[in-house]
């Protein structure tokens, strides 16, 4: 697809990316995502002077994250995609990073900080939600390591693997390149990561 909106956010962060006539817009802001979307949207556009009527899908992240910031976001999407009659998906945070780090390689384990010394992880065999202090066990059979949580590995781990740092993910623009999930059929999902290393689509 060649025109497409994307929109992620976090509690108090907003992101919103257009790829529209071969170009790209997007706007960053420290906001409230509940009550700002609408707003931060509606100007992007207009100061682009975009035709909402060229837009042909919409994109969100599906997590994992900030439950207000994905649902959030999730219901901004919903709800133009709806009014406009546009097909709509979402794409995990693990994909995302993994595309950002760009390795060819198989058996990478993807790690993204969360809060209270959590850590959302995914590797070939698992993906869930573990405690910091166990990360290294999770992981620690990857061949390579990708995402922001790797200050919480020993420095011996990290030296005897390839690890990329990559903590720019949660910007919408990044979710540009997956407009081709976009499809007639296909569907926005959060995803809720479990401790038992399993994941649901709500």
């Amino acid at each position: 697809m060649k025109n497409v909106l994307a929109v992620t956010a976090r509690l108090k962060r907003c992101s919103i990316a257009i790829s529209y006539e071969n170009e790209i817009y997007e706007t960053n802001k420290d906001i409230d995502a509940a009550s700002n979307l609408v707003e931060l949207a509606d100007n992007l556009i207009k100061s682009n002077n975009i035709d909402l009527r060229k837009i042909e899908g919409i994109i969100t992240a599906s997590g994992p994250g900030s439950f207000t910031g994905i649902r959030a976001a999730h219901s901004f999407a919903k709800g133009l995609a709806l009014t406009l009659k546009l097909p709509a998906a979402s794409v995990s945070y693990f994909d995302v990073v993994k595309n950002i780090a760009a390795l060819n390689m198989k058996n990478v384990a993807v790690a993204i900080k969360s809060e209270k010394g959590q850590v959302y992880y995914q590797t070939d065999e698992e993906f869930g939600i573990c405690p910091h202090t166990s990360l290294e066990d999770k992981i620690k059979n990857a061949a390579a390591l990708v995402g922001d949580a790797w200050i919480f590995c020993s420095s011996s781990l990290l030296n005897a693997k390839k690890a990329i740092y990559v903590d720019d993910f949660r910007r919408a623009k990044n979710l540009l390149s997956f407009s081709h999930l976009i499809t007639q059929d296909s569907k926005i999902e959060p995803i809720y990561l479990s401790h038992s290393g399993n994941y649901e689509n709500a």
